[in-house]
């Protein structure tokens, strides 16, 4: 990068920052307010509420990726177009395609820090933000360890090893006592195919049972198992889908379409997270007619607040397509590509617009 480049960037960097600050702070508040209906249930306090809220964070750095491109980057634009530092970076040589091009720049380096975020840190915060508020609010008789998650019901115990994909149960080991405290059967099975909450089919299972002194032991392919998890306890043990991170994502999606499960929802989410670089370099073209206006143009204003306005509406619009496709069965890429198809389409025809007049 040359000077203006770099010049030019670091304003760029500085309006996406302040955009995002204030809408953490502003989506943050209202989820703060919403946590506030929780406290007092349980265990849960002010104090959990707050980290609960700030441990979304990452994720939400994640879903105000496009606007801030947008919003950040035509505010940016706006204060260098105010002290005629746009014009002065025209008259010195330097086109609209150089300036794209050096916004892109700082765009690309912008999702390598979200691809950061989006396969480790988002999902470990979204992890440890759900199991904080499950865990103060229920309580209940399930748990965490370093030996995997723990649930009882009366004389019966479960024990998870690991969850693949967050959310498959792998190496199960359930145990059955009877009134005097004694072990009257033990199953261990290598993974769990939850179809419901009271019906859980049981993969490579072998049983050992002890009736009067003696040991016997069966294996089965397929073992169905009547879970005694409540509804409170399985969601302390299946995780959202915010937990994942892009590549435990598309190994989860291949999962679900291979033992013939419906996949779209986290499909829908993968390909949103993939396509957020492609999205965002689509909001800078939205910048051009910003960068070809005349500081003392009337309509110069204007521009900035549609970008601004265009930026709002793409983030509830991504919103309501992902329901609508979601509901009427719409292929996951189409219902993400959607919204950035129809702002590239916009961003166009504002570009030639504005080059043309």
């Amino acid at each position: 990068m040359n000077l203006l480049e770099r010049y030019l960037g670091r304003e760029f960097a500085k309006g996406y920052l302040v955009v995002l600050l204030v809408l953490l702070g502003l989506f943050g508040f209202l989820d703060l307010v919403d946590e506030l209906s929780e406290v007092g249930e349980g265990n849960y306090r002010l104090k959990d509420a707050f980290i609960v809220v700030g441990l979304t964070f990452p994720t939400k750095i994640l879903d105000f990726a496009a606007i801030c491109t947008l919003m950040g980057g035509s505010f940016g634009l706006a204060g260098l177009a105010k002290g005629s530092e746009l014009l002065a970076m025209r008259s010195s040589g330097m086109s609209v395609v150089q300036m794209v091009i050096a916004l892109l720049k700082s765009v690309v380096i912008a999702a390598l820090l979200l691809v950061v975020i989006a396969q480790f840190i988002a999902p470990l915060c979204e992890r440890w933000a759900f199991l904080h508020r499950h865990q103060a609010l229920v309580g209940s008789d399930s748990l965490r360890t370093e030996q995997g998650f723990w649930s009882r019901n009366r004389l019966q115990f479960l024990n998870v090893g690991t969850l693949l994909h967050s959310r498959v149960p792998e190496d199960l080991n359930i145990y059955q006592f009877d009134a005097t405290g004694r072990l009257q059967q033990f199953i261990h099975a290598k993974r769990a195919d939850i179809r419901d909450r009271a019906h859980w089919i049981l993969e490579d299972v072998f049983i050992k049972a002890w009736n009067q002194g003696l040991l016997k032991t069966q294996h089965h392919k397929e073992w169905r198992w009547d879970s005694f998890l409540s509804t409170d306890q399985l969601q302390a043990l299946e995780l959202p889908a915010e937990t994942l991170s892009v590549t435990d994502l598309f190994s989860y999606v291949q999962y679900l379409i291979h033992t013939g499960q419906n996949a779209e929802r986290y499909e829908l989410l993968f390909w949103q997270r993939v396509l957020l670089p492609v999205t965002m370099a689509v909001m800078i073209l939205l910048l051009v007619p910003i960068m070809v206006a005349s500081p003392r143009a009337q309509s110069f204003g204007l521009q900035v607040v549609l970008a601004v306005m265009v930026g709002l509406l793409y983030f509830l619009a991504t919103q309501v397509v992902a329901n609508a496709g979601l509901l009427l069965g719409i292929s996951p890429l189409t219902t993400a590509m959607v919204p950035t198809l129809v702002v590239l389409v916009i961003a166009l025809f504002l570009c030639r617009r504005a080059i043309w007049q």
